[in-house]
């Protein structure tokens, strides 16, 4: 039987339309040259960005962890991206830009290696946004 673990929800401050995932003590990972999707960039290591809609403000923010990827549930969520990224110290949290730590549970919660985020996006650019990110460890990374 799988454990089932809450969900953690927060409202999280961003500036400059980014939400980031790094480690406790880690600096904000580099910011990408482009989002070739629109939405989310991981980093080279240790970390991802989220372009949002509003340039700054309050978004809502939920973390759900799962232990394998769950179905697609597309029909709530008008954008949906999935990433690959690395926690070399089994950190990773979602902080706004300016570095506020909130009260969302840790992405990298198995420890250190490598995780899938789906990020889902919903009213980007208005006053009602929102992102839902789900993270997994990943079992089998390809090299590239």
């Amino acid at each position: 039987m799988k454990d089932e673990m809450p969900l953690s929800h927060d409202t999280v401050w961003v500036s400059y339309h980014q939400l980031v995932l790094r480690g406790l003590e880690d600096p904000p990972p580099s910011h990408p040259g482009s989002f070739l999707n629109g939405l989310a960039a991981a980093a080279e290591a240790d970390g991802a960005t989220i372009r949002t809609g509003i340039s700054m403000g309050p978004v809502e923010v939920t973390v759900e962890l799962v232990d394998e990827a769950p179905p697609p549930a597309l029909d709530a969520w008008e954008e949906v991206v999935e990433l690959s990224v690395e926690s070399t110290h089994g950190s990773l949290h979602v902080f706004g830009l300016d570095g506020d730590l909130t009260d969302l549970s840790n992405l990298a919660w198995r420890g250190p290696g490598h995780y899938r985020v789906r990020v889902h996006a919903k009213g980007r650019g208005t006053d009602f946004e929102s992102y839902l990110l789900i993270s997994w460890p990943e079992r089998c990374r390809r090299r590239s």
